[in-house]
């Protein structure tokens, strides 16, 4: 069951007596978030406005929207990271997964018998479960390393386009172990370390093996990127979301290209869709500089770069060698 802290946002309303407040957050929840709402509506007589939209990360927050809407602060649910509080309105939520793992945990110990150190990963929900499974492995006579945190990551949790505990420790470790339902964030492990990854839900106490499909997305980025080597027009997108918004790198982009004879354009947009890049008919390539994850992910008629390949695309116009394009720490 997920736990929302309800307590500090009680607790931060009654502090500062908000004339209205904004719930944000990650679609898994919203109908949570929902019914939250009511009830601080109900509690304090005042406004409390949910975004319909989901969040897809720290990265997308609605600092500024909540204060066009009226509201004295912006509750971020859902996505914990190392700091509690982000621009000048947005206060940042947890919340929690309590569903055990100890029958999923029993079924990996099968599985991963062939290794002997195993990195702990997790995304917000399951940070709580980290401790749980390090004892259990141990236990079993594995060695489990979790990696530490760095800027907004905590120990052992990563983002889907930043990876620096699991990263930082794949010399470390013969695979990893994402705790969670998330193939999301177990693709972006595989990716970025190049180790064996396995998944494992909870819920339907199952273990997967990320390799497969790892494997196919990372073709998929590789593909893209020397599709779009022919290209002669490019658009550069810049992301309108307060916390995509990368307009230095974008214009960067359109510089390098530039200098490399191709023609180039900025675009800005919220919501980066193949039916919205098929308006621009007349662009053989797009690079995009918001979530890296959109260009791997999605599914799109035209190359759509994300940064790791468009810093690619620029070392193959220079004549130079790549190799490993996703293995990074963060892909951006």
């Amino acid at each position: 069951m997920l736990n929302i802290d309800e307590a500090k946002i009680f607790s931060e309303i009654e502090s500062r007596n908000p004339k209205a407040v904004v719930l944000n957050s990650a679609s898994g929840i919203i109908r949570l978030t929902h019914d939250l709402a009511q009830r601080i509506n109900e509690k304090y007589s005042i406004p409390a406005i949910v975004i319909g939209e989901p969040s897809y990360g720290i990265c997308d927050t609605v600092d500024q929207d909540a204060a066009r809407l009226g509201a004295d602060i912006a509750f971020h649910i859902g996505h914990t990271v190392s700091v509690g509080r982000m621009g000048t309105r947005t206060i940042l939520i947890d919340a929690f997964d309590d569903v055990s793992f100890e029958e999923v945990l029993g079924i990996a110990i099968q599985t991963l018998k062939s290794y002997r150190s195993i990195g702990l990963c997790t995304d917000s929900q399951y940070l709580n479960a980290l401790p749980i499974a390090k004892s259990f492995f141990e236990k079993a006579g594995f060695r489990a390393v979790v990696g530490r945190g760095r800027g907004l990551l905590t120990e052992g949790q990563v983002f889907g386009c930043e990876f620096y505990p699991a990263f930082d420790i794949r010399e470390e470790v013969d695979a990893f172990v994402f705790l969670g339902q998330s193939r999301f964030h177990s693709l972006g492990i595989a990716l970025s370390t190049a180790k064996p990854t396995y998944m494992l839900d909870p819920y339907f106490q199952e273990v997967f093996d990320m390799k497969e499909e790892a494997d196919k997305l990372y073709k998929k980025s590789v593909f893209s990127v020397y599709q779009a080597l022919d290209a002669q027009r490019f658009a550069v997108i810049i992301n309108l979301k307060e916390g995509q918004m990368d307009t230095m790198r974008a214009k960067k982009f359109e510089s390098k290209l530039r200098q490399r004879g191709k023609k180039v354009s900025l675009l800005a947009m919220r919501e980066i869709t193949n039916d919205k890049l098929n308006q621009f008919k007349d662009v053989d390539a797009f690079i995009q500089t918001a979530c890296p994850r959109i260009s791997i992910d999605d599914h799109f008629d035209r190359p759509v770069l994300s940064v790791p390949q468009a810093d690619a695309l620029i070392d193959l116009l220079d004549g130079k060698k790549v190799e490993s394009l996703l293995e990074r720490r963060h892909w951006l």
